[in-house]
């Protein structure tokens, strides 16, 4: 099949589907009417129905546009921000020192859409959300609380709030400035929510705020595959404050996303919020699938000297941490790219209207690239710079930002694969939403066809269950057992990874360097380099703990050639450590969440098949829970004082006989005397010293992550897993207490119910046979 067949078969299943994905949505509204006219009792299903169709709604939209929705993921201050606006080519979300997302956003590219016209829509929803929530925060701030002062950013906002001085939040804003300011305001009125109010607002939203923008950098598309797409700009999860509101906000966008970048810190790789990102990736990933989970390590513009993490270095350890492949870890300086774009953007909208003296990015361009004191001097520099200078300058430095191979290698990719992936995660989700109706539906049909004593029978069984369920719940391990458990897996390990750490730093005592090979390679490999450093300078002097050097410069040099070749050797062991680490986390996990698993298991079997049995339909149980940086800086050498005798010329003067008289001549005679000399000590005892107290301390902080996770993520996991087999009982509870509502109602009420149920059902079935067929048609 060649590409403009494929190409055409993909157009006319992207229109099935629509049509497809219409009539399911269709027919859970239906069933929601359906549970709305079944009294009070049909109350937490319809509920429950509604809040289905709108999401399948929301995935309705996305395959419609072929959206391919990509959040975007950081630590706090990790320059996620910029690199959106690097991408995008120009100023649209606004930049400062303090935090700024808070509320997640939807950022859609439009193509040929003017890049100084960004527009930004509330949802009614979200408008309304606001409403409340700046009613009751003025109540609590007239109350008498204040803003403290590791916030104090938000103190102005809280004042105008509190003088009622503040407008009515718009639904839609055009232009950059008036975007800036809206984009400010929501997420600082969020953020000071999260502060001041004993409640979750951001788990209210039912939709986010939209930002449609043009792009500067061209992106390859064509035919239906092209498709468009969707930034989602996230809250980083490692501000202590609120960090625990945030979560929710991101788990949401994870969960809908096709495809996810991670921005990471290179000052901070190796950090908890790096972990954090990591663990709370882990529970999306296989939906997503590893090979849509990219990262990009920016501000590596701060690698100044050989100690710091290479190129290489840097993407092993990435790789390690998210377990993918080198091509999916990139490294850009999304600043630079900023600065480039913002001056080509501005040139490209003024023309020869643009004035580099007057614009603020091209000033911007020349601070970053010229360290400037004065006016004056910046001043004198753009006098000197011509325009076409200027924009060679720009290109060069977008070039060296790294942003558009960035964007020619993932964006581009990924967006011209768009229609496939969009549709395939569309229609897992229908599947999985028409089977879950279709169940229900047959269930509280059966249901209403037997007596109502029965019902409420089986309604006693499932509440006995449900009971069970919330006492096996109650009885969880603690945070301390479980930390307990891991203790005792994990102690060992660090034990003998802390044991090899040693052996190789001890290779820095020159006895040591010159033994017998360890059975350790990496132990070796660092006495062969160690010895050949000693031997270059210590060739022609005793074997000791301590070498003398006349400078500075020389012992500073050769203390770190013996750090950084032993620093290297300790970084391998610990980034194999932290992967082994990470498999044997991973398995004491697994085992502990089905520990929990085989205990509640037989319970949740137990009601399915209690109500299979009484009813006369397949209720399915929910599936198991779950399957199967180091730097070193050392102190500098030493200085010692030493007394040594220095050779020095005099001239004296002498008494000489000449026939019958004395008389005196100089002479210049070499004499010695002691001095005082500086001499500089490279000491090994010292050397391994400090190296055994930063390696032992870098286990120290594989053994607090533990403690981290445990403490919150792995806890994290098992009351995920409770709520979610505690949803699914409570779901069959909710569908036999409707199913109660009809027998209120009169004989011919229950026929005509029984019927619309019944029509209900085949139809459910034709469209999972349907949507089986397209997903076929999709993957041939």
């Amino acid at each position: 099949m060649d590409h403009s067949e494929r190409g055409g078969r993909l157009a006319d299943l992207h229109q099935d589907l629509i049509r497809g994905f219409e009539r399911v949505v269709a027919l859970f509204e239906r069933s929601a009417r359906l549970e709305r006219n079944n009294n009070h009792e049909g109350a937490a299903l319809k509920s429950k129905v509604e809040r289905k169709a709108a999401e399948l709604n929301r995935h309705l939209e996305s395959v419609r546009e072929l959206q391919l929705v990509m959040p975007i993921v950081a630590p706090m201050k990790a320059g996620k921000s910029t690199l959106i606006n690097a991408i995008v080519g120009y100023q649209l979300l606004p930049a400062r020192a303090n935090p700024m997302t808070t509320v997640p956003t939807r950022i859609i590219l439009v193509e040929g859409m003017a890049l100084d016209r960004p527009e930004l829509t509330i949802p009614d929803s979200l408008l309304s959300l606001y409403d409340t929530l700046e009613r009751k925060l003025l109540g609590r701030l007239r109350s008498g609380w204040t803003v403290g002062s590791i916030h104090g950013y938000l103190t102005d906002l809280a004042e105008r709030l509190n003088r009622t001085v503040l407008p009515r939040l718009e639904r839609r804003y055009i232009g950059a400035a008036d975007v800036h300011k809206a984009l400010a305001r929501i997420n600082d009125e969020m953020r000071l929510a999260s502060l001041a109010l004993n409640d979750d607002y951001l788990s209210y939203m039912l939709d986010l705020p939209e930002l449609r923008t043009g792009h500067l950098h061209p992106f390859t598309a064509g035919g239906v595959r092209g498709g468009q797409l969707v930034i989602i700009d996230t809250p980083g999860p490692n501000e202590h404050a609120i960090a625990a509101r945030l979560g929710p906000a991101l788990e949401r966008q994870l969960h809908d996303a096709h495809a996810l970048l991670v921005v990471l810190d290179y000052t901070q790789m190796g950090s908890e919020a790096a972990v954090d990102i990591e663990n709370r990736l882990g529970r999306h990933v296989e939906v997503i699938g590893k090979e849509r989970l990219y990262a990009v390590v920016n501000k590596v513009d701060a690698r100044k000297t050989e100690d710091d993490l290479s190129a290489d270095e840097t993407r092993q350890l990435v790789r390690n941490t998210l377990a993918i492949s080198a091509g999916q870890v990139h490294e850009v300086v999304a600043n630079w790219g900023l600065l480039g774009s913002r001056v080509l953007t501005e040139q490209r909208l003024l023309g020869d209207r643009f004035r580099h003296a007057d614009s603020e990015a091209a000033i911007a361009v020349l601070r970053e690239l010229n360290p400037l004191e004065d006016a004056s001097e910046l001043e004198a520099l753009l006098g000197d710079t011509p325009p076409v200078a200027l924009t060679r300058t720009a290109e060069r430095l977008l070039v060296k930002s790294q942003v558009v191979p960035l964007i020619e290698k993932v964006i581009d990719q990924l967006r011209g694969d768009a229609a496939p992936a969009v549709m395939k995660s569309a229609l897992h989700r229908y599947q999985a939403a028409v089977e879950e109706l279709r169940t229900s539906l047959a269930l509280e049909r059966s249901a209403a066809e037997h007596d109502a004593k029965e019902i409420e029978l089986q309604l006693a069984k499932l509440k006995s269950e449900m009971e069970e369920l919330a006492d096996h719940r109650e009885r969880l391990p603690t945070v301390v057992q479980l930390q307990e458990r891991f203790r005792r897996e994990i102690e060992g390990f660090a034990s003998e990874l802390e044991a090899n750490g040693h052996q190789i730093i001890q290779t820095v005592g020159m006895e040591s360097a010159r033994t017998e090979k360890s059975n350790i390679p990496l132990v070796d490999q660092t006495k062969s380099i160690v010895r050949k450093l000693f031997d270059a300078v210590s060739s022609n002097r005793s074997v000791s703990d301590e070498i003398e050097f006349p400078t500075l410069e020389e012992a500073t040099r050769l203390k770190d050639e013996i750090a950084g070749a032993v620093t290297a050797q300790l970084r391998e062991l610990l980034d194999q450590g932290r992967v082994d680490l990470d498999k044997l986390v991973r398995r004491t996990s697994v085992d502990i969440v089905n520990e929990q698993e085989s205990k509640v298991r037989g319970l949740i079997e137990r009601a399915a098949r209690t109500l299979s049995n009484a009813f006369d339909v397949d209720v399915k149980p929910p599936p198991p829970g779950i399957h199967e940086q180091f730097r070193v800086e050392l102190e500098d050498p030493a200085e010692r004082m030493r007394v040594s005798e220095e050779e020095y010329e005099e001239t004296r003067t002498r008494r000489i006989w000449w026939t019958l008289w004395i008389a005196t001549e100089e002479v210049t005679v070499t004499a010695t005397r002691p001095v005082k000399v500086s001499v500089y000590v490279v000491s090994c005892t010292s050397i391994e010293r400090q190296l055994r107290e930063l390696f032992d301390a870098q286990i120290d902080d594989m053994r607090d992550s533990l403690r981290a996770y445990v403490g919150s993520e792995l806890t994290g996991e098992l009351t995920a897993y409770y709520d979610g087999l505690g949803d699914y009982l409570k779901g069959y509870h909710d569908v036999l207490t409707s199913s109660l509502g009809v027998h209120q109602k009169s004989e011919e009420q229950r026929i005509d119910h029984g019927k619309t149920i019944r029509a209900l059902e085949a139809e459910l079935v034709t469209e999972a046979e349907t949507l089986d067929d397209y997903l076929c048609r999709l993957t041939a």
